[in-house]
């Protein structure tokens, strides 16, 4: 049924109203006092609220992490704190502390305290929001005047731009050379010399004078007071004004503007600026990086290898990149169309989503997949993207005891105190160790005596198998990332059908815990291969994912592709994570998996040599490998759905096994972690013939026992781990991949012609 309109009802009516100068006067003398009357409420109570912001340091400086999740759960601070350093040197933080100005309330000062690091020696960062009166207005007396409640005149004159002047320091950077502040700085803008066009590392804060993101305002005003909330997320919406909120304000503006507006207000189009000239610039740098990897894939010398292990390899690369603070540019936006799936009780039903993107490396596509299962609270598809806070972080359920000791490994030694690890014993985090501290000349030396022989090859150029024509098919290197060719000692299956080796890499992270919580749940285990650097950052989580009867593996310090390091740089990538881990959990993993999957037998001898038995996932064909390529969601590279539909792939070529399997994931960022807990471990539970999901060494046939060197009950961890996971005779295999030089050449040419014609048409019309 269609209402009908009242006659006139087209007609647009517009209200007026005749105001006199006189009442116009009466207006502005109340509208005066009333904000007076708002300023002395506000001034009232901000020495209310310091003994309950007390009572809230006293309890959060026991809760790990409490201010950087609380800082991340922003969406202006999150934007400019994007360089992976920057979270890390975050992690540090202990408190966050704003005092006012008991004079003018709305000036105040940010302090931000910082245990031990790596980074500077400061204990303590501050920045003043200082009041300075302009000078005409000190200059007129009944301005300064107060009322009954102590508010001036000039106080309804406030304006922050103007009123307010920010302060910088100096910090003192342990390695001045390597300063954030020097690697990413503040650059300016050509055009607008307001904002600038890159805001670099977030500690510009600090050190630069002015304030053109308003990071000030939305610590002091937003994040805390309002803590808790953010740590909880449970702050919705954007802190950045809408366009349609501004149009509004506008309006209102324009209706009643009786002698002066009320003070001065952020507006909606100078963020919009703000963000779209940080967009654009990114994106501008992915398109002027991507030019040369094109030139790079097109060459005649890349017919002679395998391009789809080489475009594995580069887009492995790039996720090393944004670990190492290379301002990875992605999509700004992107448009996600709701995907309907089937409730956990309900068959498999079809799903499909269409998602539109800027990105330089994905295309316009339509993904499909099929999930009998999915998680009832998990978070929406359309919510995870590229960056965007769409979850809470979860505290651990209960913080691990020094001297605790695991009743679940047979003479495994007590917990360590974690409170007593100081980052400055280690290496600096994400880089290569140095090579000459008496740590890495003892495991030198180890390895000398091993017995194993080291191959002598030169380590491979970067830039993957296109860049290593000349060894990219050696049979005697055995390089995975080009052939997919492993060896007896290699672990990358279960022996029994249906069995999931589970892993998660690169963590542990802020989001780990809310993996855990979920695993817990289902009663489920999974091996967890750790990176150094993450150890130190968070080594109580590390220990909950021990003492949860997970297993702990090696992922090297700074997640480097090991086939482009020398010798004695392998050895002190897997020296110090091995170090780093017993340090935290008291006990020393005797399995790896190499960043990327790049190893070759090289890396293999040295791995082995030093108590580590390379672990990788399941290829089943050149094109075929169990990755669900979850990382690069964070990276913008890769949408969700693509991502299950990698799973869906796998699923499917599961099933054709006469073994079991193990796949690739991540636990180090909130979007792999939210796919995991919401889609992919729900539908694996739902699967039948169901799954039996365990750690990799549970697979094996092994105990959990079995995974650290002091409580191996086998005579050799790798003998035992090689017996289990060999399907051939022979001593290099390679999942059933026929390594035959013309095949992969023939296979090859026609990758690499589709490829060139595609990336062709994208370099014309890029120019």
């Amino acid at each position: 049924m269609v209402k009908r309109a009242s006659p006139g009802a087209e007609e647009k009516k517009t209200l007026t109203a005749n105001l006199t100068e006189q009442d116009a006067a009466k207006l502005t003398d109340i509208r005066r006092e009333l904000t007076k009357l708002d300023l002395y409420i506000e001034r009232l109570s901000v020495p209310k609220y310091v003994p309950s912001y007390q009572k809230r340091r006293d309890v959060t400086k026991a809760i790990p992490n409490f201010w950087p999740v609380a800082l991340m759960h922003h969406d202006i601070i999150l934007m400019h704190a994007q360089h992976s350093s920057d979270q890390t040197a975050l992690t540090y933080l202990e408190d966050v502390w704003v005092t006012r100005d008991p004079k003018e309330h709305r000036a105040f000062t940010i302090e931000f305290s910082f245990k031990e690091n790596p980074f500077f020696t400061d204990k303590v960062l501050t920045k003043d929001f200082k009041y300075v009166p302009p000078e005409n207005q000190a200059a007129q007396a009944d301005l300064q005047k107060p009322d009954e409640n102590g508010i001036t005149d000039a106080m309804l004159e406030f304006n922050w731009e103007t009123h307010i002047e920010p302060s910088n320091i100096k910090i003192n950077w342990k390695d001045p050379a390597n300063a954030l502040t020097k690697l990413y700085p503040r650059v300016k803008d050509e055009v607008d010399d307001e904002l600038p066009a890159e805001s670099g590392s977030f500690f510009n804060f600090f050190e630069e004078k002015s304030d053109p993101f308003n990071i000030g305002e939305a610590i002091a005003d937003e994040v805390f007071p309002a803590a808790i909330d953010y740590f909880m997320g449970e702050v919705e919406g954007s802190e950045i004004d809408s366009e349609e909120d501004d149009e509004e304000d506008d309006e209102d503006e324009e209706e009643i503007d009786l002698e002066k507006p009320r003070p001065k207000k952020r507006r909606a189009e100078r963020q919009f600026v703000l963000y779209f000239f940080f967009f654009s610039s990114l994106l501008l740098v992915a398109m002027k990086s991507l030019i040369p990897s094109v030139v790079a894939v097109l060459t005649p010398v890349a017919l002679v290898v395998g391009q789809n292990a080489g475009d594995h390899y580069r887009l492995r690369r790039a996720e090393h990149q944004a670990r190492q603070d290379v301002n990875i540019a992605t999509s700004a936006s992107s448009t996600v169309s709701p995907v309907t799936l089937s409730a956990p009780t309900v068959s498999a039903a079809s799903s499909a989503a269409s998602v539109a993107t800027t990105s330089a490396t994905v295309d316009t596509a339509l993904y499909t997949f099929s999930l009998a299962a999915t998680n009832p609270t998990a978070v929406p598809l359309s919510i995870i993207t590229a960056n965007q806070a769409s979850s809470p972080t979860l505290a651990l359920s209960s913080t691990p005891a020094a001297g605790a000791t695991p009743t679940f490994i047979s003479g495994a030694p007590s917990l360590p105190d974690v409170s007593t690890i100081q980052p400055t014993n280690y290496p600096t985090m994400d880089r290569v160790p140095p090579l000459d501290s008496t740590e890495v000349q003892q495991w030198k030396q180890e390895v000398a005596n091993s017995g194993i022989s080291i191959p002598d090859f030169q380590p491979t150029n970067p830039g993957g198998c296109a860049n290593n024509t000349a060894i990219a098919t050696d049979s005697t290197r055995c390089w995975w990332s080009c052939t997919g060719c492993v060896t007896d000692q290699d672990i990358t299956q279960c022996p029994d059908k249906n069995s999931w080796g589970l892993t998660y890499d690169d963590g542990p992270g802020f989001y780990t815990p809310n993996l855990l919580q979920y695993l817990d749940e289902k009663q489920l285990k999974s091996t967890f291969f750790v990176v150094g650097s993450r150890a130190i950052q968070f080594p109580s989580i590390l220990q909950a994912e021990y003492l949860g009867q997970h297993q702990i593996a090696v992922h090297t310090w700074s997640h480097q592709p090991l086939t482009t390091l020398s010798n004695d740089e392998i050895i002190a990538e897997l020296g110090w994570t091995k170090k780093v881990i017993k340090d935290v959990v008291g006990i020393t993993p005797n399995m790896m998996r190499p960043p990327f999957g790049d190893i070759d037998n090289r890396v293999r001898a040295i791995s082995l040599a030093m108590g580590l038995t390379p672990v990788i996932w399941t290829r089943t064909s050149a094109t075929s490998t169990f990755d669900t390529d979850d990382f690069n969601i964070h990276n913008g590279v890769t949408p969700v759905q693509k991502v299950l539909q990698n799973w869906q792939t796998i699923l499917a070529s599961a099933s054709t096994l006469d073994h079991g399997f193990i796949v690739l994931e991540h636990d180090l960022f909130q979007e792999s972690v939210e796919v995991a807990t919401g889609y992919i471990l729900p539908d694996a539970l739902a699967h039948s013939p169901a799954f039996k999901i365990q750690p990799v060494v549970s697979c094996l046939g092994m105990s959990i026992g079995d995974a650290y060197i002091e409580t191996n009950s086998t005579t050799s961890s790798s003998s035992s781990a090689s017996s289990s996971s060999t399907t051939g005779s022979s001593n290099t295999r390679s999942n059933g991949i026929r390594q035959s030089p013309l095949d992969s050449l023939v296979a090859t040419t026609l990758i690499v012609g589709i490829s060139g014609f595609a990336l062709g048409a994208f370099a014309v019309l890029r120019f």
